[in-house]
């Protein structure tokens, strides 16, 4: 069980108030897009055709309705320059090869805000509604909040405390690269689905686009 202290509450309730004013949204958007190895036929997802603009175009869109900056880790930038605003920030990953914790690690460790909201670079249906409510579940002491069903938990469109970046940090140097050892190295909490439906959010925002672009969990 965590415990805060009567300070550390006055200050959720406190930037709840701003939350729900719409002020000081202190949130980063990331956006793990990796390399070349994570596309399709030699391509990459991210740059998928998707209702007339690209798969990362569409996160973008989606990210910047709730986040202050949005940042792109990825290994190879170049590809990106064409489809992305000047304004969204192109970083390299923590150390190449390292996987999604890498490219997590990295963009924790470099966001401007303190807060982010994660997601994969094959994530076509992004939820704002639902990242802003695991947003108010990030309490003092929790790290990150994502989302789970009777299948698993989902890290990736989760939302962390940029805080926890040396714990990720800590994790890649030792070689531990996968995600399935990310809730052993973290606090975290967890929105259900049957919260997710009843919030009105539904759970596709949770799925992510297999080799083949059809939908698929992305559950670990």
């Amino acid at each position: 069980m965590t415990y805060i202290t009567a300070e550390q509450m006055l200050r959720v309730v406190k930037w709840g108030r701003r939350w729900m004013k719409g002020e000081n949204r202190m949130l980063s958007g990331i956006i793990l897009a990796g390399g070349i190895t994570s596309g399709i036929r030699g391509g990459m997802k991210s740059l998928y055709p998707l209702e007339g603009e690209t798969l990362i175009e569409r996160q973008i869109r989606l990210m910047k309705q709730l986040c202050d900056e949005i940042i792109v880790v990825t290994n190879s930038p170049r590809s990106y320059l064409h489809c992305v605003p000047p304004q969204v920030r192109i970083v390299s990953d923590y150390k190449p090869g390292s996987g999604p914790l890498g490219g997590m690690a990295a963009g924790l460790s470099l966001a401007q805000q303190p807060f982010a909201w994660i997601v994969g670079c094959d994530m076509p249906y992004l939820s704002p509604d639902a990242a802003k409510w695991m947003m108010k579940r990030l309490l003092p002491g929790t790290d990150a909040v994502w989302a789970s069903d009777l299948n698993g938990i989902y890290p990736l469109h989760g939302v962390y405390d940029c805080r926890c970046a040396p714990q990720l940090t800590s994790m890649v140097d030792a070689g531990k690269t996968s995600l399935r050892d990310l809730p052993y190295a973290v606090a975290w909490e967890e929105v259900t689905e049957g919260e997710c439906r009843q919030m009105g959010f539904g759970f596709d925002f949770v799925t992510k686009l297999g080799r083949r672009l059809e939908a698929e969990p992305a559950t670990m």
